[in-house]
C-alpha cells in the first residue's frame, strides 16, 4: 500500500496562514519592546530627560528589539521544535518519495582558497562514497574550483585530485579546476562554473572546503526540490564538529545544545523567504543563473565595488524573480567546522561585518519583500549592535559621573530601573533556562551529551565563557565597524580551520594589550563615578580585562573532553560520514617535509623536477590564446632569471605567470635536468639532490 504524498507547502500554508505567523512573532517582539522602552524611558525620565538621556534611550531602542527577536525566536523555536512541524520540508517526502530514483543532474561545488588538501579531499571521499552507499551517485558530479594563489596548495590539489579519482575511478565525475584570475572572490568562483558548465545540471550543491553532507541528505533535498518547483534554494542548518581547542568545542557545544530551536524559530518566521548562508545548501541552476547575478555597488570599497556577503543578496534576488528560500532545520547529514580560536573568530568576523555593511544601500533597493530586507537589517545589526552598546555604556558612564542622583537608579529600592534589569536578565536567560531542561529530560542524554553532570556543567561554564566572550566582540565589531565607516577595506585572506596545538602568545597580547588597558581605566573612572555604578558596569569591564589570558586559555587543546564537558553527539557518536573522515584523515599519506630552504617554494620544485607532477600540472593548464612576441619575451626573461638566480628572484605574481604557460613549464623541466651545474642557482643545485634522495629514482641521465 502506497502512502500518501503530504501537500505541498507553497498550497498548505495560505498566505493568511503565513501572514498570522508572522504576525504573531512580531506582536511578541513588539510587545517586549515597548515594555522595555517604556521600563528605560521612566528609569532615566524620573525627573524629566534631557539630551543625554534621549540619545541612551535612543540607542537602547535597536539593543532591545535585537534581545527581543532572539528571546522570542528561541521560544517560539521550542514550541515548535516539540513536534513535527509541516513546514519543515523534510516532512512533505513520503515513504514513497524517499525511495524514489533520482532524475536530476545536480552538481556539488567546493570553492577553495589555500586550504587544507587533504582535508578538501577526504571530504569529498566520504560524500562521493556516501552517495555511492545510496545508489544515487550516477546523477552526481563533483567539483574542485580552486582559486589557490599558494604554489604549493595548488601543485598539492593537483596531485590530491588525481590520486582521488584513481582510487575512487572517479574520472569524469570528480572535476578540478584552477582559475587563472580570482575574480571577485568565492562568488566569482561560482559565477564561473555557472558560465561555463551550469547549464549541464539542474542543480547545484555549494560546500565550503569545511563542509560535510551526507548521501542520504543530499538526495532528498534533490527530492525535495523535484517536488517543491517553486522552491529556488534550500539552505540546510548545518552542525558543528571536529573542534579540538577549548573555544573550539565551547562553541560547538553551544550549537549542538541550543541551535536545534533557534532554527525551527528562524523557520518559523521566514517560511520561504528565508536567507542563504552561502555553504550546505542546493540552489535551482537556471533562476540562480538568469536572475542572481551580482550587481556591483556603486563607489569604491569598503561600502562599493563587489559584494562580499554574496549569499543574502542572492537569496533576495532569487525571491525578487519569484521562487521560494527555505530553511530546512535538520538535526543530521549536514555539518561544518568552526573557527578554533578567538583570534581566528575575529579574523573571520572582520571580512563578515565588512559584507554585511555593504548591505545597508540594498536596504533600499526597489523589488525586494519585506522579509528580504529584514534580513538586511539583522544582518547589519548584527555588527552595528555592537558599537551601540559600547555607545550606550559610555553615555552611561558620562551619566553616572554627572552631579545629583544617578538616573538608573539600579541599586535604589523597587525601581523601573531594576524591573528592566530583571527583564534583560530574563531575555537573555529563560530560553537557556527552557533548553536547558529540554535536553536535561530526553531519554538520550547521554547519547547527545556524554550525562547530565557533564551537561550541566557545560551549561555553567558556556556561561562564564560567553560573559567573557560578548564584552571582547562588543569592543573589536565596534572596530570593525568603525573601520569600514573610514573606508579601509579588508583583504582576503585563507582561513584556519584547524589548530595546530601551539598558542600564538605573542599574537594574543599584541592583539589584546590596548583593550585592557582601556578596561582597567574605565574601570577607575566607573568607581569614581559610583561605585554602585562600578558595580554595574563590572561584567563587561572584567571581561575585557581578561581578554589576554582568555584568548590564550582557549586555544590550547586542554578542553575538558576527559570530564565530558562540552561533548556533542558528533564527538561521541560520530554519524558514519564524520566517523569516515576522521578516519581516512588518520591514514591519510603525507609526503616527507622538504628542507626548511626548499619547503617556501616546494610546489614550484615539483611541477618543474618531477617528471610525473610536471605533466600532471601541464595537462590541467588551459592552453592560452597566443602570445603577442612581448610576452614571449617577457616569460622566457622570466624563465632563464629563474633558472640562473633561483625562486627567491621573482615574486609571486612572477611566479603566477610561469606556473599558468604550459611551453614554459615543459620547457623549464627540460632546461633543469640537461644544465650543467655550474649553469644552476644554489637553490636549485640543492633542489635537485633533495629531489634525488626523496625519489631515489634520479632523472637526470634521461636529459643528457
Amino acid at each position: 500500500m502506497t502512502s500518501q504524498s503530504p501537500p505541498n507547502p507553497s498550497t498548505r500554508f495560505s498566505q493568511a496562514s503565513i501572514r498570522r505567523r508572522r504576525a504573531t512573532f512580531f506582536t511578541a517582539v513588539l510587545i517586549t519592546l515597548i515594555a522595555g522602552l517604556w521600563l528605560m524611558g521612566h528609569s532615566l525620565g524620573r525627573h524629566g530627560l534631557n539630551g543625554l538621556e534621549i540619545a541612551m534611550l535612543v540607542v537602547f531602542t535597536p539593543l532591545f528589539y535585537q534581545l527581543s527577536t532572539g528571546f522570542w525566536t528561541a521560544i517560539i523555536g521550542l514550541a515548535v521544535s516539540r513536534k513535527s512541524d509541516p513546514l519543515n520540508l523534510l516532512n512533505t517526502l513520503s515513504d514513497d518519495d524517499r525511495r524514489a530514483d533520482l532524475s536530476a543532474s545536480t552538481a556539488i561545488i567546493m570553492p577553495v582558497y589555500n586550504e587544507d588538501v587533504s582535508r578538501i579531499f577526504e571530504g569529498l571521499r566520504v560524500i562521493y562514497q556516501s552517495l555511492q552507499q545510496e545508489g544515487q551517485l550516477a546523477h552526481f558530479d563533483f567539483f574542485v574550483l580552486s582559486d589557490s594563489d599558494n604554489p604549493n596548495k595548488w601543485v598539492e590539489e593537483e596531485l590530491a585530485w588525481l590520486e582521488l579519482c584513481r582510487q575512487l575511478d572517479g574520472f569524469g565525475r570528480i572535476f578540478y579546476r584552477k582559475r587563472r584570475k580570482p575574480i571577485n572572490r568565492k562568488s566569482g568562483n561560482v559565477s564561473d562554473f555557472c558560465r561555463r558548465w551550469g547549464k549541464r545540471y539542474r542543480y547545484m550543491v555549494v560546500l565550503d572546503a569545511d563542509s560535510i553532507m551526507s548521501g542520504s541528505l543530499l538526495a532528498n533535498m534533490v527530492r525535495i526540490m523535484e517536488k517543491h518547483p517553486a522552491a529556488g534554494i534550500i539552505q540546510t542548518a548545518p552542525r558543528v564538529f571536529g573542534a579540538e581547542t577549548l573555544f573550539g568545542r565551547v562553541m560547538q557545544f553551544a550549537h549542538a545544545a541550543y541551535g536545534e530551536p533557534f532554527m525551527a524559530g528562524l523557520n518559523y518566521l521566514s517560511m520561504g523567504n528565508a536567507t542563504f548562508w552561502g555553504h550546505n545548501a542546493i540552489i535551482r541552476l537556471k533562476p540562480f543563473i538568469e536572475d542572481c547575478a551580482l550587481p556591483e555597488l556603486p563607489g569604491r570599497e569598503p561600502f562599493g565595488g563587489h559584494i562580499l556577503s554574496h549569499d543574502f543578496v542572492e537569496s533576495a534576488l532569487m525571491q525578487k524573480a519569484g521562487h521560494q528560500v527555505w530553511l530546512l532545520p535538520v538535526d543530521e547529514g549536514s555539518y561544518e567546522e568552526g573557527p578554533p580560536t578567538l583570534l581566528d573568530t575575529l579574523k573571520r568576523d572582520r571580512r563578515w561585518c565588512q559584507g554585511n555593511m555593504q548591505h545597508f544601500w540594498l536596504l533600499f533597493a526597489r523589488g525586494w519583500n519585506s522579509l528580504a530586507r529584514l534580513n538586511f537589517f539583522h544582518g547589519i545589526l548584527s555588527y552595528v549592535a555592537s558599537p551601540l552598546w559600547f555607545t550606550f555604556l559610555v553615555l552611561a558612564t558620562i551619566l553616572a559621573a554627572m552631579p545629583g542622583p544617578s538616573s538608573l537608579a539600579i541599586g535604589q529600592g523597587f525601581s523601573p530601573g531594576l524591573v528592566l534589569l530583571f527583564l534583560t536578565i530574563g531575555l537573555l536567560f529563560v530560553p537557556k533556562l527552557l533548553l536547558l531542561f529540554r535536553q536535561l529530560t530526553r531519554k538520550d542524554v547521554a547519547r547527545h551529551f556524554h550525562s547530565r553532570r557533564a551537561l550541566l556543567s557545560s551549561v555553567l561554564l558556556d556561561t562564564i565563557f560567553f560573559s567573557i566572550l560578548a564584552p571582547i566582540l562588543m569592543v573589536f565589531h565596534s572596530k570593525f565597524v568603525i573601520f569600514t565607516l573610514l573606508g579601509k577595506g579588508v583583504r582576503w585572506a585563507e582561513q584556519r580551520r584547524k589548530a595546530d596545538g601551539a598558542v600564538d602568545w605573542q599574537e594574543s597580547i599584541v592583539t589584546f594589550t590596548g583593550i585592557t588597558i582601556m578596561a582597567a581605566l574605565w574601570g577607575l573612572i566607573a568607581f569614581w563615578c559610583s561605585p554602585t555604578f562600578a558595580a554595574w558596569i563590572s561584567p563587561v569591564l572584567i571581561g575585557i580585562a581578561l581578554a589576554i589570558p582568555f584568548s590564550i586559555f582557549t586555544a590550547g587543546l586542554p578542553s575538558g573532553r576527559r570530564r565530558g564537558w562540552f561533548s556533542t553527539l558528533e564527538e561521541l557518536h560520530p554519524p558514519p560520514v564524520i566517523g569516515e573522515l576522521q578516519h581516512h584523515l588518520s591514514k591519510a599519506h603525507q609526503r616527507s617535509d622538504p628542507s626548511p630552504a626548499l619547503a617556501r617554494n616546494y610546489g614550484l620544485m615539483q611541477a618543474i623536477l618531477d617528471p610525473f607532477v610536471n605533466a600532471l600540472h601541464v595537462s590541467l593548464l588551459r592552453q592560452r590564446q597566443r602570445l603577442t612576441p612581448e610576452s614571449r619575451d617577457y616569460l622566457d626573461r622570466l624563465r632563464k632569471r629563474l633558472i640562473r638566480e633561483g625562486p627567491q628572484s621573482l615574486n609571486k605574481r612572477e611566479l603566477s605567470a610561469l606556473m599558468y604557460d604550459p611551453d614554459v613549464m615543459i620547457r623549464l623541466h627540460y632546461d633543469l635536468w640537461s644544465a650543467p651545474t655550474g649553469d644552476l642557482a644554489p637553490w636549485w643545485d640543492s633542489a635537485i639532490r633533495q629531489y634525488n634522495i626523496l625519489t631515489r629514482e634520479p632523472v637526470t641521465a634521461l636529459y643528457r
